[in-house]
């Protein structure tokens, strides 16, 4: 089998619990070098996950290297800068999410994709990626499922604390807010999209506290006329990742917390069923730490890269995903703090 000379640019908390071990357990791909600011990082990450060489300057790695592609995990604005500068070497790029602090970032690293399209670029969002994410979209493809008519999900976790090399305010409620954003619901997001198409409205409430929770409620208009919503909160007592949609064939699923599924329609064979006992499939993936990989999906979105590189073939998300992820999420703040609807319409090839 071909296999795919990887570096990794970052060597961060990421990178060591779930990208590189999961690099470790993929047939197509070779992991040849770390990079970090951070001498010690990089020259550990190399050790413990078995590339040839380590550096700190990505510039020189690119340039020393005979590289196939690059996997960036670093602060945001690194994203944008590194991601462009690996384009211009003529390398294929992972990006973790966000692209950039910005959607004007965001747009300049698509767009400079663009001008490379035999090189592949997937943006980390994981949830999409997910297996039990990815069961629940084929099952809304079934006949018998048929038309999303509700969609409602709700996304609570203990963290995040502000990273503090996002350069961003500790101190200030729309830093943390955006930061929630950017490092959290982007996954959401784009599992939104994967589910039902572009969104084109957003409207939002936060909740008022004096307690740091930066809980709201998001409100979505899809392209087909379907609405639906999600519940965030930050800084929750408790955790919980749910999504469930609800189609007329009769029938709904749901997904829950990674990998736990469930899923109904009349025609199941099991069960009696009826109005208040209906008849339902459950299916638990489990999380078995995949050979050291912490969560389910990031296997899986390593994978997809790997693979439409070697077979020329379609990988996402890619950037034209995170750019409107980006427009999404300032379409997000902008109701949050004014109250009203904010329409993000489609782009016109811009």
């Amino acid at each position: 089998m071909e296999r795919l000379k990887v570096a990794m640019l970052g060597c961060g908390g990421l990178p060591n619990s779930c990208l590189m071990p999961s690099m470790m357990v993929i047939d197509e791909i070779d992991l040849v070098a770390t990079c970090d600011l951070h001498q010690e990082a990089a020259g550990k990450a190399a050790d413990r996950f078995r590339a040839d060489r380590y550096y700190t300057d990505y510039q020189q790695m690119f340039t020393q290297e005979e590289l196939d592609g690059v996997v960036i995990a670093a602060p945001p604005t690194v994203h944008t800068e590194a991601g462009i500068a690996a384009l211009n070497h003529g390398l294929h790029v992972f990006t973790e999410k966000p692209p950039s602090m910005s959607a004007e970032g965001a747009k300049q690293f698509r767009d400079t994709a663009r001008t490379h399209p035999e090189l592949k670029v997937l943006m980390g969002t994981v949830q999409r990626h997910c297996p039990v994410n990815r069961i629940a979209k084929e099952i809304m493809m079934r006949p018998d499922f048929g038309q999303a008519i509700v969609y409602q999900a709700r996304y609570l976790c203990p963290g995040p604390g502000m990273r503090m090399d996002w350069g961003l305010d500790r101190q200030s409620d729309a830093d943390m807010f955006r930061f929630f954003l950017l490092d959290h619901i982007i996954h959401h997001l784009d599992l939104t999209r994967f589910f039902m198409g572009e969104i084109v409205a957003v409207s939002v409430m936060r909740s008022q506290t004096e307690s740091e929770q930066y809980a709201a409620v998001i409100n979505y208009r899809f392209a087909n006329g379907i609405t639906g919503s999600q519940t965030i909160c930050q800084r929750s007592p408790t955790f919980e990742n749910r999504t469930l949609i609800v189609g007329d064939g009769p029938s709904w699923v749901e997904t829950h917390n990674w990998t736990k599924l469930s899923y109904s329609t009349p025609d199941l064979p099991v069960g009696q069923g009826g109005y208040s006992d209906g008849r339902i499939v459950q299916w638990d993936g489990g999380i078995s730490y995949q050979e050291g990989v912490i969560r389910p999906g990031y296997r899986e979105e390593l994978t997809t890269w790997a693979q439409a590189i070697l077979s020329d073939g379609e990988c996402r998300a890619n950037l034209e995903d995170g750019y409107r992820e980006m427009c999404l999420i300032d379409a997000i703040i902008e109701s949050a703090e004014t109250g009203q609807v904010v329409e993000v319409p489609e782009e016109n090839g811009d």
